[in-house]
């Protein structure tokens, strides 16, 4: 299995930037302050990526999604859940922690 093989229902935004190396997905909630601070994070350093607000999917389909993401890289899952090329992850709002992944 890998993580495109995960199905990611609802609307994917994709915000183009002039960095697109790394196939960057983040998965946040519409209304949570730190996914929003993670968003203008990555468009402030000009990286390509997609998102999806998980709080707007129905609810089966957030819980579905969420076991998915669960079992696939074996870690509970916290908003924003940034994931790097397929492989890397990371669970939370820490830039100092994405860097390393994003290099």
């Amino acid at each position: 299995m890998t993580f495109a093989d995960i199905h990611v229902p609802g609307e994917i935004v994709l915000e183009t930037g002039g960095k697109s190396e790394k196939d960057i997905f983040l998965f946040t909630l519409s209304t949570c302050q730190w996914c929003r601070k993670g968003k203008q994070w990555l468009k402030d350093q000009d990286y390509s990526f997609r998102y999806l607000d998980v709080d707007l999917l129905p609810i089966e389909e957030k819980r579905e999604l969420k076991r998915a993401l669960m079992r696939f890289f074996d870690a509970t899952i916290r908003y924003p859940f940034i994931v790097i090329d397929g492989k890397d992850f990371y669970a939370g709002y820490n830039p100092e922690n994405w860097v390393p992944l994003l290099e």
